[in-house]
C-alpha cells in the first residue's frame, strides 16, 4: 500500500511539473499589454490624420483641376472602410 501511495504521489508530481509553461513563456504582462494598447491607439490616431490629409489633398487637387484645367478628370474620393490590397 505504501508503494502504491508513493507511486501515485510521484505520478501526480511529474504531471504537475510537466504542465508548467517553460520559463519566459508565462504570457504577456500587464505592462506589455498597456504598451501595445498605447501603440495601437497612436497608430489609429495617425491613420485618422492620414485619412484627413488624403481627403484635403483630394479636395485641393479637384479644385485645382476645376480652376486651371477646364474639362479635366476629377479624382475620385477613396473608398472608406476598404483595406488596400497587400503587395507580395
Amino acid at each position: 500500500m505504501l508503494k502504491i501511495a508513493t507511486l501515485l504521489i510521484a505520478v501526480v508530481a511529474l504531471m504537475v511539473i510537466s504542465c508548467q509553461p517553460p520559463e519566459g513563456m508565462a504570457g504577456v504582462t500587464t505592462e506589455q499589454f498597456n504598451e501595445l494598447k498605447t501603440q495601437v491607439e497612436t497608430l489609429q490616431t495617425e491613420v485618422e490624420n492620414l485619412h484627413a490629409a488624403m481627403d484635403s489633398l483630394t479636395e485641393h487637387y479637384n479644385a485645382h483641376i476645376e480652376k486651371y484645367h477646364k474639362g479635366g478628370k476629377i479624382a475620385p474620393k477613396p473608398p472608406t472602410g476598404v483595406k488596400p490590397p497587400t503587395q507580395k
